[in-house]
């Protein structure tokens, strides 16, 4: 049987050949593809019992090309490039890696807040101009007794939150399933728009879905506090990003730090990319050498686990059972 890795082009050496011992260990067969576009999927791997990925999105059409399809691993936590619906329908499992990453994503978002109220990036160029101490443009506030919302408290937020309270923040929290909070030094929002207009620092960890693509937009944006600062490390789409530009331009809030954008890898001479108060990273927070090696290690698995008919960890479609046969 045959594993398709779709997008090679994100692999190091190191990592291919893990992959590569984890499947021949297995007595499984894998192949690397640098695919970018779904209808390579269709033309290329017809024969695939299994695909990982990373970018590549695998609809409806993809599935159903592909008759002998068993398995689809996400690398990464997120997995709105898959269509869920159509592989549960054909009885193919799918699984992701919500755990590999949960540091790295967390620090990386803290890395940004700091930066960004510490005015890293405008202090370095004044003193790569010959500049000196602070001078009379550049202004900081202090972190501790900030409140941070946190908007979705999965495990990233958690972490985040540990950090926060550990730099002495405040925190302001909202997600729908979590109905209540014991941690010092945290509060419990009754909804979205309480962490909007209460938070000096806001950090959105939510999935993309129906219900939060562009979950912060202009109206939202208008809500904050003034002289916030919005981060996002977790999918793009949340945030409307030409309103998002707009309210830096005029204003509205003071700075953003991103990971994630709409439309990326986004285009040299994008406009977010020479705004001096944003920090935009190149969908990175995940990465660590340890998490990555992690991260395949659990993707094989998981993988040659669906192959030898066995159900598997992280099942994000679980409805799945009732369609397909594994002990």
């Amino acid at each position: 049987m045959k594993t398709y890795f779709l997008d090679e082009q994100f692999l190091t050496r190191e990592n291919k050949d893990q992959l590569t011992r984890s499947f021949a260990d297995a007595g499984q067969e894998l192949v690397f593809r640098g695919y970018k576009q779904s209808k390579e999927v269709i033309e290329g791997a017809k024969d695939a019992c299994a695909l990982i990925l990373m970018a590549v999105r695998i609809d409806a059409e993809v599935i159903a090309a592909l008759p002998n399809l068993k398995f689809i691993g996400r690398c990464g936590i997120g997995y709105d490039n898959v269509d869920i619906e159509a592989a549960t329908d054909r009885g193919i499992v799918v699984c992701n890696v919500p755990d590999h990453c949960t540091y790295e994503v967390a620090s990386h978002t803290f890395a940004l807040m700091v930066a960004l109220q510490r005015q890293l990036i405008p202090f370095i160029a004044r003193a790569r101009s010959g500049g000196y101490a602070q001078g009379a443009e550049i202004k900081c506030r202090r972190i501790r007794g900030q409140t941070l919302g946190i908007l979705g408290y999965g495990k990233i937020g958690k972490e985040l939150a540990k950090m926060a309270l550990g730099m002495g923040m405040d925190l302001l929290i909202y997600d729908p399933y979590i109905k209540e909070l014991h941690e010092a030094g945290m509060t419990l929002a009754s909804g979205v728009e309480e962490v909007l207009k209460k938070a000096d620092v806001i950090s959105i960890h939510t999935p993309l879905t129906q219900e939060t693509t562009h979950l912060i937009s202009m109206p939202q944006l208008g809500m904050m506090k003034p002289g916030v600062i919005l981060l996002n490390a977790s999918r793009g789409g949340v945030i409307n990003t030409q309103d998002l530009i707009a309210a830096l331009k005029d204003g509205t809030i003071a700075a953003a730090g991103l990971d994630v954008c709409e439309g990326e890898p986004l285009p040299a001479g994008h406009e977010l990319l020479s705004m001096p108060n944003v920090i935009f990273t190149p969908h990175v927070g995940m990465y660590s050498e340890e998490a990555m090696a992690d991260m395949y290690f659990k993707l094989a698995a998981q993988t040659v686990d669906v192959l030898e008919g066995r159900w598997t960890k992280n099942v994000v479609n679980p409805r799945v059972r009732e369609k397909t046969n594994l002990t």
